[in-house]
């Protein structure tokens, strides 16, 4: 989320010898996983069963709310979804359908923000470092924003797909530019309150298009995100994730478009009319943890 213009294309490792890939697919055999593709060498691959992740998700997640309490005392079942997502190789995922590599780095996103989270969990003002903390006195961010962890979003902290990596590695590295999905922006989570929530259920390939837009719509609903102010001209108040990823939209126009294709007639009418401005609600960056 903090470097939003930086685009790198991702760097795709050569396929894998017959025996590396034969000792990969043995070694995903001690999780459970989703059915093996077969890999350019004729021998399956398997990537993981995201229902693991539901069930960490389905335990902590009071939405638009999480409790990282409960997951910190009971990491065991983030902890081994992890490390299954570490144990799959770039090249096991170049065979997998487009929706199934999209799915596996949202569910990686989010999985690697709570893991991020819970290590450092309470988060308390006075952890980021010196120039850390004068950023966080600047810009005002509250004492538990993730933002009080030094390097929150840059540091390669968790293990995918065979190397370290960091939130801003699989969102501006992979998923963006990879994908060309802007509705991602609704769906990975930043543990902030005005993030896009965190399902109490992991993105799977086979229903990841309804699940897009069921987030998009979801964000509509909330007025803190979405909301058409009436008037000469009308305004469209959009939550700042949208400013931040507007080109991704194509611009403000493009926000317009791509909103008025969830909306009733009439409200997509004002929404696209050209006088119509777009402007973004605050951000609040503060943890969107439950309230004790």
């Amino acid at each position: 989320m903090p470097r939003p213009a930086l685009r790198r294309p991702l760097l795709v490792v050569g396929l894998v010898t017959t025996a590396l890939a034969v000792l990969v697919v043995l070694m995903g055999t001690m999780g459970s996983g989703t059915p093996a593709h077969p890999t350019a060498d004729g021998v399956p691959a398997e990537l993981p069963d995201h229902g693991d992740f539901t069930r960490v998700l389905d335990r902590v997640v009071q939405m638009p709310l999480v409790d990282y309490q409960a997951l910190q005392d009971d990491r065991t079942a983030l902890d081994a979804y992890i490390a299954r997502l570490g144990a799959v190789s770039e090249a096991e995922l170049a065979e997998a359908s487009r929706a199934e590599q999209l799915a596996f780095w949202i569910n990686a996103y989010n999985a690697c923000m709570l893991q991020l989270v819970i290590d450092h969990y309470p988060i308390e003002a006075g952890r980021a470092g010196l120039f850390g903390g004068i950023r966080n006195r600047v810009a005002g961010y509250p004492d538990n924003s993730v933002w009080q962890i030094r390097d929150v979003f840059s540091r390669n902290h968790c293990h995918v797909a065979g190397r370290d990596r960091s939130q801003d590695e699989i969102e501006h590295d992979i998923i963006r530019p990879e994908f060309d999905e802007p509705r991602i922006h609704f769906a990975v989570n930043c543990a902030a309150v005005s993030c896009p929530v965190l399902w109490p259920m992991a993105y799977e390939a086979a229903t990841l298009d309804e699940e897009l837009d069921r987030a998009v719509r979801h964000l509509m609903a909330g007025h803190e995100h979405f909301r058409i102010e009436p008037g000469e001209p009308a305004v469209l108040r959009l939550n700042r994730v949208m400013d931040w990823y507007s080109g991704d939209f194509g611009g403000a126009e493009g926000l317009k478009a791509f909103f008025a294709d969830y909306l009733p007639s009439h409200e997509a009418e004002v929404v696209l009319r050209p006088d119509t401005r777009v402007e973004f609600f605050e951000y609040d960056w503060t943890l969107n943890d439950v309230t004790r």
